[in-house]
C-alpha cells in the first residue's frame, strides 16, 4: 500500500510539474513575443520625433531665406495655406498606388470643422499677437502662424505645454503624474532661460497672445481626441484636416495678407517656397504621428527644441537651460516609456 500510495504521489507530482511548464512556457512565449514590438515601437516612437526636429530645423532656415523678401512677410495666411496644400498632396500621393502607404477615408465634413477651426483660429490669433505686441514679447507667449512653418517656437511653448497638460486631464481624463510634472517644469524652465529677455505688450497684447496659446492647446489635444473618436490613422486624420484647414483659411486671407508681385521675388526665394511645401508637409504629419502614437504633452516636449536652430552664440545663461531643457525631456522619455 505506501507503495502504491508512493507511486500515485510521484505521479501527481509529476503532472503538476508538467501543468507548470506548459502554463509557464506560453508567458515565455508572449513575453518573447512582445519584447520585438516594443522595441519596434521605441523605434518608430523616436524616427517620428527627429523627424519632426530635422523639418522644425529645415522649415526655420526656409523661412528665413523666404522673408528676407518684405513681400512675402505680409503673407502668413497665405503661407500656412500653401504648407497645407502641399501636405493634401503629399498624403494623396502617398496614399495611392504604388506607394499605398495608408488607406484613405473619407471623414464627416461637419465634425471636421472643429479641429480645422481650431487650427484656423491660432493662425488668426497668432497674426493678431504679433500685431499688438513686441516682437520679443510675441515669441514669448504666443504661437504664430508660423509654427506650420516652423517658427514661432521659443518661449511658446513654455505657455503651452502646461496648458495641454490641463487640457488633457479635462477633455480626456489623462493625468499626470508629479514625476512627469517635474520632467514637464525642467523643460519649460531650460527654454525660459535660453530666451529670456524680451517685453513689452499691453492688456489686449497680453490677452491676444493668452488666447492665441489656449487655442492652440485646444488644437493639439483634439487631434488626438479625433483620431480615437473616429478610430483613424494620423495620414488618414490629416488628408481631411487639411483641405478643410485651407478652405476656411481662404476666408480670412484678404483680411490678414497683401498680394505680392511675384515678378519681383528673386528665383532664389520662389525655389525656397516650393522645399518649404515639402518640408512643411512632413512636420504636420510628424505633429500628427507623434500626438497620435504618444501624447499632445508629448509633441510639446518634442517641438521644444525648436530654440536649438537659433544658431547664435550661447552664453552661460542659455548653456544652463539647455541642460535643463535637454534633461527634463530625457527624463520625460523615459517616464513616458514606463
Amino acid at each position: 500500500m505506501n507503495e502504491s500510495e508512493n507511486a500515485g504521489e510521484d505521479v501527481e507530482m509529476s503532472t503538476r510539474l508538467l501543468d507548470d511548464d506548459s502554463k509557464e512556457q506560453p508567458a515565455a512565449v508572449a513575453m518573447t513575443a512582445e519584447s520585438p514590438k516594443g522595441l519596434r515601437k521605441q523605434v518608430i516612437d523616436v524616427a517620428c520625433i527627429m523627424l519632426n526636429i530635422t523639418s522644425t530645423v529645415t522649415l526655420v532656415f526656409l523661412n528665413k531665406w523666404i522673408f528676407r523678401d518684405p513681400q512675402l512677410k505680409n503673407m502668413q495666411i497665405c503661407f500656412a495655406m500653401w504648407h497645407f496644400t502641399c501636405t493634401s498632396i503629399v498624403l494623396w500621393i502617398a496614399s495611392q498606388r504604388p506607394f499605398n502607404l495608408f488607406i484613405p477615408v473619407r471623414l464627416p465634413f461637419l465634425q471636421m470643422v472643429p479641429l480645422c477651426s481650431f487650427f484656423a483660429g491660432f493662425l488668426i490669433l497668432g497674426n493678431l499677437s504679433l500685431a499688438y505686441n513686441s516682437i520679443g514679447f510675441y515669441q514669448h507667449v504666443s504661437q504664430s502662424p508660423r509654427l506650420s512653418a516652423g517658427e514661432g517656437y521659443r518661449l511658446a511653448k513654455i505657455m503651452t505645454t502646461p496648458c495641454v497638460a490641463l487640457l488633457q486631464y479635462v477633455v480626456l481624463g489623462k493625468s499626470t503624474s508629479f514625476p512627469t510634472l517635474s520632467a514637464l517644469a525642467s523643460v519649460c524652465v531650460g527654454v525660459g532661460l535660453t530666451n529670456t529677455g524680451a517685453a513689452g505688450t499691453t492688456t489686449l497684447g497680453a490677452s491676444t497672445a493668452t488666447a492665441a496659446f489656449t487655442v492652440t492647446a485646444f488644437y493639439q489635444v483634439w487631434i488626438g481626441k479625433k483620431m480615437k473618436d473616429f478610430a483613424v490613422s494620423s495620414p488618414q486624420l490629416l488628408l481631411n484636416q487639411a483641405p478643410i484647414s485651407v478652405l476656411l483659411l481662404a476666408f480670412v486671407a484678404p483680411v490678414f495678407d497683401t498680394v505680392p508681385e511675384v515678378q519681383k521675388i528673386p528665383r532664389d526665394t520662389l525655389v525656397a517656397l516650393f522645399l518649404s511645401g515639402l518640408a512643411a508637409a512632413l512636420l504636420n504629419l510628424s505633429q500628427f504621428l507623434i500626438i497620435g502614437r504618444m501624447s499632445a504633452l508629448t509633441f510639446n516636449v518634442a517641438s521644444n527644441y525648436g530654440w536649438v536652430s537659433e544658431g547664435r552664440s550661447l552664453t552661460l545663461k542659455d548653456s544652463l537651460g539647455i541642460v535643463l531643457a535637454l534633461g527634463g525631456a530625457t527624463l520625460y522619455s523615459q517616464l513616458s516609456q514606463n
